[in-house]
């Protein structure tokens, strides 16, 4: 199987091929400039070599003529060096050029030049060379030539160079950049290592220890909140099955014992003399079981699931107090409540008020007032019943809790737990109040602005 590529060999890759291509880039243009100067220097030194016949304008009345003697002897080195390379092309095609010199081969049209023209040829020997094209008045042409085997040479040399540079230039700068990613990548191939503990083991206490401001940073702190998320999840989970698995324990018993003695009943025809009471406490704990799956489908509910919309919660207030006031017809309720706006999911908020009713109904003796009060960032409901002591104000709103005195009375101990979650979600508490006489829970929400 193929080894896969690591993040800094891709990023090593990466940067060496667009080293490498600058580097190619910049030595192109820098032998493509090299040449050009080396052959503008050599054109310019060839039209500075031109005779002075050819060179200067001629005067008012006088032609451009120049006369080249072929005929003589081979001539000094002095003259040699100032003749070289220089030949003559007539009219009739033939050219003229002094003993020693290795001429230009023409081309076709060099007889037609009209003005000074540059072009690349090759002698009579086959040695590369520019050649420069004089025309004359006479319409002879002056060919003069001069050898690019030193330009040659010398460009041949720079490409050498150029190309070592770049290649040694790429593999300095590979290495350097793998090394350099290797140092940058190194937090992150330990949040990698730490997520790979995690995914293998599930142990999501595991921490990860990534620091800085830069974006490995950010993943390492974000991976920290949500591995901190899901091991809260996991917790509070656990502990919403064991608490159920807890309180349902007694109920079941109970249950059981009289289904049982309903059974027995069946079986041996005796007449069972409480079987009345019996079907009665069945129907009673088959509606406390009704009520507490439904709580705990609240509370093991997605916070995600809620909704995220203004509601009006004097309408939230109205709703809720109008199912509590038609389950308990022996309470009076006293609302005055303020027209204002919260952000959050309306079925939820009136679920934790009208927890807070019922809780009240429970408690409460039968012909007193539960009052309901309410203002732009908060409501009470408060009850006249014996009230709750200082110490177990706090605990209260733990799930399955209930108060020593209450074991008896029905209910799973989960309303004000769920409305201890709700509000929380909604980015408010729930807390008890001072009261004179009987029990006062506070609810604080945000508020909508101009709400």
């Amino acid at each position: 199987m193929k080894a896969p590529v690591l993040l800094r060999g891709k990023l090593a890759l990466i940067t060496a091929c667009v080293v490498a291509v600058a580097i190619g880039g910049i030595s192109v243009v820098t032998w493509l400039v090299t040449e050009h100067n080396l052959r503008t220097q050599l054109d310019k030194s060839m039209l500075a070599s031109l005779p002075a016949p050819v060179v200067a304008p001629p005067a008012p009345g006088l032609r451009r003529e120049f006369k080249l003697r072929c005929d003589v002897g081979v001539p000094s080195a002095g003259l040699q060096q100032v003749l070289q390379g220089i030949q003559l092309l007539k009219l009739d095609g033939s050219t003229c050029a002094p003993p020693g010199v290795d001429p230009a081969v023409t081309a076709p049209g060099d007889d037609q030049a009209s003005t000074t023209t540059f072009r690349d040829g090759q002698t009579a020997s086959g040695t590369p060379v520019r050649v420069l094209l004089v025309p004359l008045d006479n319409g002879d042409v002056l060919i003069l030539s001069r050898s690019l085997v030193e330009i040659d040479d010398t460009l041949t040399a720079l490409a050498g160079v150029l190309v070592g540079v770049a290649v040694l230039g790429t593999l300095l700068v590979a290495g350097l950049g793998l090394w350099l990613t290797r140092r940058a990548l190194a937090p992150m191939e330990r949040l990698t290592e730490t997520v790979e503990h995690i995914a293998r083991t599930e142990d999501l206490t595991t921490p990860v220890t990534v620091s800085g401001q830069d974006e490995v940073g950010r993943l390492g702190r974000a991976f920290t909140a949500m591995t901190r998320a899901l091991a809260e999840s996991r917790r509070r989970q656990r502990n919403l099955v064991n608490d159920a698995a807890h309180e349902l324990r007694t109920p079941l018993t109970s249950l059981r014992t009289n289904i049982d003695l309903l059974v027995r009943s069946e079986r041996t025809g005796r007449e069972l003399p409480q079987r009345g009471d019996v079907l009665d406490r069945l129907q009673a704990q088959s509606q406390e079981f009704s009520d507490l799956v439904t709580e705990l489908v609240v509370l093991a509910r997605d916070d995600r699931e809620l909704a995220r919309e203004p509601v009006e919660v004097a309408e939230v207030i109205d709703r809720a107090v109008k199912r509590a006031r038609s389950r308990a017809h022996d309470h009076v309720f006293d609302v005055d409540r303020s027209p204002w706006r919260t952000t959050g999911d309306a079925a939820a908020l009136e679920r934790s008020v009208l927890n807070l009713l019922d809780n009240a109904v429970k408690f409460a003796p039968a012909g007193s007032t539960i009052t309901v009060r309410s203002r732009p960032g908060w409501l009470t409901v408060t009850d006249e019943g014996p009230g709750l002591p200082v110490e177990h104000r706090e605990v209260a709103f733990e799930r399955f809790w209930r108060a020593p005195d209450a074991r008896g009375l029905p209910g799973s101990g989960l309303g004000l737990a769920i409305v201890a979650d709700i509000v929380a979600v909604h980015g408010g508490s729930a807390r008890f109040v001072p009261n004179g006489r009987g029990a006062s829970v506070r609810l604080n929400l945000p508020t909508i602005v101009g709400g």
